[in-house]
């Protein structure tokens, strides 16, 4: 989802906001930890995030530090082109599905995803205490759904977790924001758009 269908950058969101020092602070304490890993796993709540990591965050962005770590939603734009791209797939009559590592916070942040609407369904990290690139998260999309792995093509902004898919079956592309690129290797792979 991130970096695919929504803009998950919180550097750049961050150095918008704050000093570089600050910044920086914020992204190595927080969004760039193994807690933020964790949280998306579903076993560390964002109240946890601050009580371990809070105190390190300099007092006068303390606060909108802690609302970005109980909601990114709001900092993360969806991809325009992402919908369209989608929304003709759907209309070829393809399946679509996530699979994202993402908190549980995303069943109330996902009607502000436009494209999440065209889904035929969603296996959320947190609901299996599972993350990407562990096999054992695509083996959960392929038995939730009913998916045949070799007719899945795996699209994600990270390598490591495009090499997992592809170990479990799956044909994959790591997506690097470049929708023409996208759209071109989708069609390498036999994807009719």
């Amino acid at each position: 989802m991130g970096g695919v269908l929504i803009d998950y950058n919180p550097e750049k969101t961050l150095y918008s906001l704050f000093d570089k020092e600050t910044a920086d602070i914020a992204l190595r304490e927080i969004f760039r930890n193994n807690l933020w890993a964790e949280k998306d796993r579903g076993t560390v709540t964002p109240a946890d995030i601050m009580r371990i990591a809070g105190p390190e965050i300099p007092a006068h962005a303390y606060d909108k530090v802690k609302d970005m770590a109980y909601n990114l939603y709001p900092y993360m734009p969806p991809f325009e082109k992402m919908y369209d791209l989608i929304l003709a797939l759907r209309e070829k009559g393809y399946g679509i599905f996530l699979l994202s590592n993402a908190s549980v916070d995303f069943y109330e942040n996902k009607v502000n995803i436009p494209a999440l609407s065209l889904f035929d369904g969603y296996l959320i990290s947190a609901d299996y205490l599972l993350l990407k690139p562990e096999k054992e998260i695509y083996e959960k999309l392929f038995v939730k759904f009913g998916l045949k792995r070799e007719e899945c093509v795996f699209i994600d902004d990270v390598q490591a977790n495009a090499d997992a898919a592809e170990k479990c079956g799956m044909k994959a592309i790591r997506h690097d924001g470049n929708i023409d690129t996208l759209k071109l290797r989708l069609g390498e792979l036999g994807v009719n758009i």
